[in-house]
């Protein structure tokens, strides 16, 4: 979808091990590397099939972008990384309070 919020679906495809071919907008701006984890693409038939056709002819390009996309998931929207800037937003707030 064109200017999709953020979205959860492709994070849980990439958490999946599968790579993400979705539109150059919104969300998946934030959470879909260019050509590491996926491809982001102008919402035109030709564009998504040109994806999908990179994927299907190179295997080991699909297989090493989806072990790509789990290492980012991973990394930057696990629930161990959630906990973690919500405890520094909320430290920062009363370190500001109390200045």
């Amino acid at each position: 979808m064109q200017d999709e919020h953020f979205g959860i679906v492709p994070l849980e495809a990439m958490a999946a091990q599968k790579p993400v071919i979705a539109c150059n907008s919104g969300g998946p701006v934030e959470t879909i590397k260019h050509g590491v984890t996926g491809f982001l693409c102008d919402p035109t038939p030709l564009e998504f099939s040109r994806a999908m056709s990179r994927l299907v002819t190179d295997p080991e390009m699909a297989v090493r972008m989806g072990k790509e996309a789990r290492n980012h998931v991973k990394q930057k929207f696990s629930t161990k990384t959630f906990g973690e800037q919500l405890n520094r937003y909320v430290l920062d707030a009363f370190h500001r309070r109390i200045e």
